[in-house]
């Protein structure tokens, strides 16, 4: 019988080691997967996702489960914000300035680097953005957005979870997407990175 993420976390803090080895081995690959997709950066994934594991054995308390004591849902949510923390720790690394006697001291970059940073920076502002747009939606709305996009839900899942229709739940994320293009900043509209996160979540609306 296949145990639960909640029924594994309390064997993690009571130091089954082996339970941890099972939660890890169960959502490494989705937790790999969505966070490299964000951070196009194999050495940062592996990083978030090392210090996550490392706190799991640490702490399991902090990690929560939904009413099916799954703790998928949390730990997309968890690295989700943990990606939006590490854009903004390069937005903080670039714009430190030391200033000493001969001049201005900045971290040694071409000017390609230096733009390319920033248009990933791009990113960090544009899920931020679509996270205020999402929050103005109806309840419907957001929790079909949250099942989908931030847990990584099937659409057949998430009517079954809602008690809802699956045309229902293609409708609203369909829309959803149609007023996150609509409502994002006009700076973003030319962006390569808008167009990479509106796919990105357009092919994750799509899958089954």
């Amino acid at each position: 019988m296949k145990l639960t993420d909640l029924t594994l976390l309390k064997e993690i803090k009571s130091g089954n080691r082996p339970a941890f080895t099972t939660l890890y081995e169960r959502y490494w690959d989705d937790l790999y997967r969505m966070s490299y997709v964000r951070t196009k950066d194999k050495g940062a994934t592996e990083e978030l996702l090392q210090n996550l594991w490392i706190r799991v054995p640490e702490n399991p308390d902090f990690v929560q489960t939904d009413e099916t004591e799954s703790a998928k849902g949390y730990l997309l949510k968890y690295m989700h914000y943990r990606i939006i923390d590490y854009y903004s720790e390069i937005k903080k690394a670039h714009n430190l300035i030391d200033i000493e006697a001969e001049g201005h001291l900045i971290p040694e970059m071409s000017d390609s680097e230096y733009f390319e940073t920033l248009e990933d920076y791009d990113i960090k502002e544009i899920f931020e953005m679509i996270n205020q747009i999402v929050s103005q939606l109806s309840s419907t709305d957001q929790k079909v957005y949250d099942l989908r996009i931030l847990q990584n839900k099937s659409v057949n899942e998430t009517a079954e979870n809602l008690n809802i229709s699956k045309k229902t739940v293609s409708n609203s994320l369909s829309a959803t997407l149609s007023k996150i293009r609509e409502k994002l900043d006009p700076k973003y509209q030319s962006s390569k990175n808008l167009a990479s996160v509106i796919v990105y979540l357009e092919v994750l609306a799509n899958l089954n």
